[in-house]
């Protein structure tokens, strides 16, 4: 067995070359560099993939200082693939919270101006079209510009009618709990209940 790597040509004289240059140069500082360099040359050789194999096992071996040298050799060889697919995997998941987050705030904003166009825009009776009628004194008109929903009742202290603009949540439970009356008019009445069972 040599000193000096002769261009192995099976894992078993990797192993022997590898352990030679190890040898050689572990408590040598001044051989580092050379030895370095021929065990970089495996890394880049035919027997790349046992290379790293072998040395990633001769590291956890080593002393800390020499440790490091040799996984510092190890990362600058690494595969461009395997880094850069853990470096894009983390520039993905960074760009989708971002993305998530700019989309959240973008529906936050639109939401806000349409409640500000809807508190901009007057509630005027030609633009109220009534979708559900009961004949106890109930109706719920849909705005025909922008869909908000104000439902009329007759205030049994003064008899007078009382209108009120439902939120959303308000429209979901309204149309719950109004899901199988008769007195939703035909062009605005909600799904039918399901009956699975």
């Amino acid at each position: 067995m040599t000193d000096s790597p002769a261009s192995p040509r099976n894992e078993d004289e990797l192993r022997e070359a590898i352990d030679g240059i190890l040898r050689r140069v572990r408590h040598d500082r001044d051989a580092w560099d050379a030895g370095f360099a021929e065990l970089h040359a495996f890394l880049n050789g035919e027997l790349e993939s046992p290379a790293r194999h072998l040395l990633e096992a001769a590291a956890k071996r080593e002393r800390l200082e020499f440790q490091w040298k040799l996984e510092e050799l190890l990362d600058a060889t690494a595969a461009p693939s395997a880094l850069a697919a853990k470096e894009a995997a983390a520039k993905k998941a960074e760009a989708a919270e971002q993305k998530a987050l700019e989309d959240a705030e973008a529906e936050l904003q639109k939401a806000k101006e349409v409640r500000e166009q809807q508190a901009a825009t007057p509630l005027r009776p030609e633009d109220l079209v009534p979708i559900y009628e009961d004949p106890r004194g109930i109706v719920i008109h849909k705005h025909s510009v922008d869909g908000r929903w104000v439902l009329t009742q007759i205030n049994p202290m003064t008899g007078q009618p009382q209108s009120v603009e439902l939120s959303d949540a308000q429209k979901t439970q309204v149309r719950a709990e109004l899901a199988g009356s008769p007195y939703w008019l035909e062009q605005a009445a909600p799904p039918a209940p399901s009956t699975d069972g």
